[in-house]
């Protein structure tokens, strides 16, 4: 360090220990001071608090908390995807995946999942990002991650996209202060086999739950029969005839049985020939 920089104390070198969380900050003070004087645990975020410690007279460490929340710096959508929060204890995952599809193009996405995602609808910029929902919809349905209703898991499948944005396999690298992004770092799309068309059962299940000015169209449009329906039985009456006390006399009968015996059940003449037990047919003889 130079003889002439800024110094906290007279005669004290200040050295802080900043970085992503869990990466070893206080556990490389700990080896420093050949001596536990800073609590470290595997999980992210052990440190709360800012501390100062002493090595020598003229040297001091500082461990500062590598997992804060300035909200007034960045969104929680932007510390997951950047892996300062984890991913696997995120309770919305729509942000971060908005921010993933505003980052990646939308060939470089279907492209490395190998999957088709649906076109924007009539009205809006063909040029627009995907939505959360259409990305996870079509990855969801491809990699067969449904919900017992059958409908995709998007929070399961959010935590697969963005582990792969935070691993660099859906590759983004930010340009240094000064120089274009876009010139930067340049998409080139890998050859691949053509991507097949959605089927019609995959269309319905990554269809997104948005009511568009065709569906209002067909409803409104909509042919419909119109006719007088009853319930029960359709009967129709036979001749009817005009008894002397005024009264209508007649029957009815259902249209199903129309030019056919009606209860063809209750002929008792077919019955007249039917074999009988003995007992009855010689009941008379055990009269007294």
């Amino acid at each position: 360090l130079p003889e002439d920089h800024p110094k906290l104390l007279e005669g004290v070198t200040t050295v802080g220990l900043v970085g992503y969380p869990n990466v070893g900050k206080s556990s490389t003070i700990n080896a420093l001071l050949q001596h536990k004087k800073v609590s470290v645990s595997a999980t992210p975020g052990k440190t709360k608090h800012f501390q100062t410690l002493y090595l020598d007279n003229e040297l001091m460490l500082c461990d500062c908390p590598g997992l804060v929340m300035p909200s007034f710096v960045c969104t929680k959508a932007d510390m997951i995807v950047n892996g300062i929060l984890p991913i696997d204890q995120m309770r919305d995952h729509v942000p971060p995946i908005n921010l993933v599809t505003s980052l990646i193009p939308r060939n470089i996405i279907q492209a490395q999942y190998g999957i088709m995602m649906p076109k924007p609808l009539e009205g809006e910029d063909e040029n627009r990002p995907p939505t959360a929902e259409e990305l996870l919809n079509s990855y969801g349905f491809a990699r067969g991650f449904m919900t017992q209703n059958g409908q995709p898991d998007n929070p399961r499948s959010s935590r697969y996209i963005l582990k792969d944005f935070v691993n660099g396999k859906l590759l983004y690298c930010h340009a240094p202060p000064g120089i274009c992004q876009e010139n930067f770092h340049t998409f080139k799309v890998k050859e691949r086999a053509h991507i097949p068309e959605n089927t019609a059962i995959a269309n319905r299940a990554i269809k997104i739950s948005k009511v568009t000015g065709e569906d209002l169209d067909k409803v409104f449009f909509k042919q419909t029969s119109l006719g007088a329906h009853t319930k029960g039985i359709k009967r129709i009456g036979s001749a009817v005839n005009l008894t002397s006390n005024g009264s209508i006399a007649g029957s009815t009968m259902s249209i199903s049985s129309v030019g056919t015996n009606e209860k063809p059940w209750k002929k008792h003449s077919e019955k007249r020939n039917k074999r009988e037990k003995l007992r009855r047919v010689y009941r008379h003889l055990d009269e007294v």
